[in-house]
């Protein structure tokens, strides 16, 4: 059996501890319920034992039946044609006139309470149904929150990929830069073989050339990146 609901005094509390489902997800339990799982798909809540009810969520209520948040009692509305009609965009004008509607009602509560004590149900009723018209009007903007995020982050990402595109641009042409002053060899002293010996043979001279060559690309990447010292 499903273990009974928190009372109201621990969901008011300020630190409320944890609704007491909680101990039902156990390692044990949530392995049981893979295996059940595998072995029938479409099990509900109702085809588990007990100690597992609680591990899967509970249907949506259906329109006129009452569910419970935060120790208070909600009954779900069917649907009307409104409801099910496409929305207009939302207006702001509505919520700034909600808003205003809320602060007068909180006024006229306040001085219902100083007054006559007795008659402030009907204002807390009032207020209740506008903060819940507030929190309709809020949600039709989740369009249009989502839509701009989604701008957002595709304007970040261009921007983003706009500058590593740069970079590479200008990496590549400092390599080009590197490789050109390598293959002229600019501000490289170039090794005099003339001045040496006659009798050396072709191959030393090539060796020379070759290490000279690998001595000035040396230097060019000391000029560009720094010693490797």
């Amino acid at each position: 059996m499903a273990d009974p609901p928190p009372s109201s005094a621990a969901i008011s509390a300020a630190f409320p501890a944890p609704p007491p489902f909680y101990k039902s997800f156990t390692p044990s339990n949530l392995a049981q319920l893979a295996e059940l799982r595998q072995l029938n798909p479409s099990l509900t809540a109702d085809d588990l034992p007990p100690e597992l009810q609680n591990l899967l969520p509970p249907p949506p209520p259906s329109p006129n039946q009452e569910y419970r948040t935060f120790g208070e009692t909600h009954e779900n509305p069917p649907l009307s044609a409104s409801d099910a009609a496409p929305k207009e965009p939302p207006n702001p004008h509505r919520l700034v006139r909600t808003t205003r509607q809320l602060l007068l009602t909180f006024l006229s509560l306040t001085h219902s309470l100083a007054t006559d004590p007795d008659t402030w149900a009907p204002k807390w009723d009032e207020m209740k149904a506008l903060f819940s018209e507030a929190h309709a009007i809020v949600n039709e903007y989740r369009p249009h929150q989502a839509r701009e995020t989604v701008i957002h982050m595709m304007e970040e990402q261009v921007q983003r990929c706009e500058m590593e595109t740069k970079a590479n641009k200008e990496a590549c042409e400092r390599v080009r830069e590197v490789l050109e002053n390598v293959e002229r060899g600019d501000g490289m002293v170039q090794p005099d073989l003339g001045s040496q010996d006659g009798a050396r043979s072709k191959s030393e001279k090539d060796r020379d050339l070759k290490m000279a060559a690998e001595k000035r690309i040396w230097d060019v990447i000391e000029q560009e990146v720094g010693s490797f010292d």
